[in-house]
């Protein structure tokens, strides 16, 4: 019998990400680094963020928190963390 593997898994891997940000809806976070890359599948932010002594990296191809990330781009990347909380919006993710 051959070797199974999730695509999400190996998918996780190749953006060093230990997973989707989308995963933490309703949950509030520290977002202390974020950097925007080009993939096959489109844009992508990698964000490292902390809760509840915990800290990982995330991914999101979301337009709408793409879009809310680079806007707080500067003020993260002059060390200031920023506090989040995320939520779903009908048909989207939005910070709160």
């Amino acid at each position: 019998m051959s070797k199974k593997v999730r695509f999400s898994d190996i998918y996780k891997g190749s953006l060093n990400s230990e997973g989707s940000l989308t995963d933490l809806v309703n949950m509030e976070f520290d977002i202390i680094n974020v950097e925007f890359v080009e993939t096959n599948y489109g844009e992508c932010a990698i964000v490292e963020i902390e809760y509840d002594n915990t800290r990982e990296r995330r991914h999101t191809f979301s337009k709408v928190l793409i879009k809310q990330l680079k806007a707080i781009e500067d003020t993260i990347k002059s060390g200031t963390r920023v506090t989040a909380k995320l939520v779903r919006r009908k048909r989207y993710y939005s910070f709160q």
